[in-house]
């Protein structure tokens, strides 16, 4: 943990320390915000290239929405599933696998795809059904937690950090796509 002291008493030694500080504060947000769009617009480019005839977009935003996402599904599985990159809690925990489309109640109830859960465990053992997941995963590689400013410049700058997290999503819809394809109703 950053030990905050040192900075704590620089901003607090003269007025232009403190604009300066405060003027930091205010543009951090916007700045994470563009770190991670850039990110996910990279990350969207490198999956289109493998999934063709597959919708990816962003589902609010990773660390100023309580849960964002970047989804990734086919027109024919009618926006009721995706493979799905999750920052839950505000960044605190990322996720992949394939869910459910939340707020759906006829998907809520519906059981879950067994067959799903299966052929992902094979790529990433450790997945789990939830509620409105399928196959839900945390993600420990390449960082668990992407709020940190060194796992954020690492997203920014580190092309590895790219093709670790498009690996996995690539696995997870290589596996569960066509599952999902044959099992999803065509009502």
């Amino acid at each position: 943990m950053l030990n905050t002291k040192p900075i704590q008493d620089f901003i607090i030694v003269n007025e232009r320390n403190m604009r300066i500080a405060a003027a930091v504060s205010e543009a951090w947000p916007e700045a994470r915000d563009q770190l991670v769009a850039d990110f996910l617009d990279r990350l969207r480019s490198v999956l289109m290239t493998t999934l063709k005839g597959w919708t990816i977009a962003p589902y609010n935003r990773f660390f100023a929405d309580k849960n964002g996402n970047l989804s990734l599904t086919k027109p024919a599985w009618k926006e009721e599933y995706f493979v799905e990159l999750a920052c839950h809690d505000y960044g605190e925990k990322i996720f992949y696998g394939v869910s459910r489309a939340a707020g759906k109640d006829h998907i809520k109830n519906r059981p879950h795809f067994s067959e799903v859960l299966a052929a992902v465990k094979k790529v990433a053992p450790t997945a789990i059904a939830a509620v409105w997941w399928e196959a839900k995963i945390m993600m420990h590689s390449p960082a668990p937690d992407w709020r940190k400013s060194e796992v954020l410049w690492r997203l920014h700058t580190d092309g590895k950090f790219l093709e670790d997290v498009a690996k996995q999503l690539l696995d997870v819809a290589e596996v569960s796509g066509p599952i999902i394809d044959r099992l999803v109703p065509k009502t």
